[in-house]
């Protein structure tokens, strides 16, 4: 049996928005804002086998409920690996380093808005910023693991556009 630990809400479904919202549970088991997911927008394979998953190394994974495993090994430091990715293999949720650079992975962000002059590809407080909401992610961990039977788990989910009955899509048109 496993415990829900993080939920990441994409701002888009399948889109091009790189950004989501990240929850964590707290110890009396309530979903907390904890800050915003960077990750690859959404690339499919277009035929073969694979046609319409996610491509590797190009997209993010896609929807769904993921076992987590902590690992320690490497130069990322302390990081949550998903399991049972289907296709996919070795995606994180890890610190982000200040290029945004990723190939599949979930970085942990905090910042007030999206605006250009708040974030900017390169600044060295992205990775100093991630790098702290790691350690507060891993003392979380850390804390509610005790107690609990089995993995813990990430759900993705994501906002889908607001609804619109036919007849207005029709009018809009």
């Amino acid at each position: 049996m496993s415990w829900g630990f993080i939920r990441l809400v994409r701002r888009t479904y399948q889109g091009d928005d790189n950004w989501g919202d990240l929850y964590l549970i707290n110890s009396t088991d309530h979903w907390q804002k904890f800050g915003y997911s960077y990750e690859l927008p959404w690339k499919e394979f277009d035929e073969g086998s694979l046609k319409g998953k996610s491509k590797n190394n190009e997209s993010r994974i896609a929807l769904g409920v993921y076992e987590l495993k902590s690992r320690a090994d490497g130069a990322k430091g302390w990081r949550l690996e998903l399991q049972n990715t289907q296709h996919r293999t070795n995606i994180q949720i890890h610190r982000a380093h200040s290029s945004l650079f990723i190939q599949g992975c979930i970085l942990p962000l905090n910042f007030n808005d999206f605006s250009k002059d708040q974030l900017s590809k390169g600044d060295t407080n992205i990775q100093t910023q991630s790098v702290a909401l790691m350690t507060l992610l891993k003392s979380r961990y850390d804390a509610l693991k005790t107690g609990k039977v089995g993995p813990p788990t990430v759900e993705i989910s994501a906002k889908l556009p607001p609804y619109e009955p036919k007849a207005l899509r029709t009018r809009n048109a």
